[in-house]
C-alpha cells in the first residue's frame, strides 16, 4: 500500500534528493572571490567589478561537478521507483541497498570534490545546508527498508498460519 510509512520516509527521501540541487554544499571564500558550491555547478558569487578577470570558481570546467549530479539524479529515480513497488517487497529491500550504497558513494564524492576545490584554492571549505541533505536521505531510506522488512515478516508470519 502506498500509505504506508515507509513511503512517507522514502517521499521524504526524494524530497531531499531534489532540494540538494537548490542548495549549496560548501561555500569557499577568499580575498577576491567568493563561490558556492552546488552539486550540478560551482556559482561565482563574488561581486567583481572586473568581469574580464578571471576568479576562482572560473578555473573549474562546467563539467567538474556533472557526475555528483548524475549520480543524485539517479539516486532520485531509484527512489521513486522504490515508492511505487510496494507489492514487491524483497525487490524494494533491494534496491533500498543500491540506493544507499549509491548515496554513500554521493556523499563521498561531495567531500572528495570539494577536498580538490580546497586544494586547488588554498582555502577550507565552509559546509553549508546542501551536505546534509544526502545524510538525511541515507537516514530515511534505512528507515524506510526497516518498514519494509517489518512487514515483509509480517506477510510472511500471516502465511504460516494459513
Amino acid at each position: 500500500m502506498i500509505q504506508r510509512i515507509q513511503s512517507v520516509y522514502l517521499f521524504l527521501a526524494f524530497v531531499m534528493g531534489i532540494l540538494i540541487f537548490f542548495f549549496p554544499i560548501a561555500s569557499f571564500v577568499t580575498e577576491n572571490a567568493y563561490f558556492d558550491f552546488f552539486i550540478c555547478h560551482i556559482k561565482d558569487t563574488s561581486p567583481n567589478p572586473f568581469p574580464e578577470m578571471k576568479t576562482a570558481a572560473h578555473q573549474f570546467p562546467w563539467f567538474y561537478t556533472i557526475p555528483l549530479a548524475i549520480l543524485q539524479l539517479i539516486v532520485s529515480l531509484l527512489i521513486v521507483f522504490t515508492l511505487f513497488q510496494y507489492k514487491k517487497r524483497p525487490l524494494q529491500i533491494k534496491i533500498n541497498y543500491l540506493t544507499i550504497l549509491l548515496n554513500v558513494m554521493l556523499v563521498g564524492g561531495i567531500f572528495y570534490a570539494s577536498s580538490l576545490i580546497e586544494t586547488q584554492t588554498g582555502v577550507v571549505a565552509d559546509y553549508g545546508f546542501g551536505g546534509i541533505f544526502p545524510l538525511l536521505s541515507i537516514v530515511l531510506v534505512f528507515l524506510a527498508n526497516s518498514g519494509v522488512k517489518k512487514d515483509e515478516k509480517l506477510v510472511r508470519s500471516a502465511d504460516r498460519l494459513r
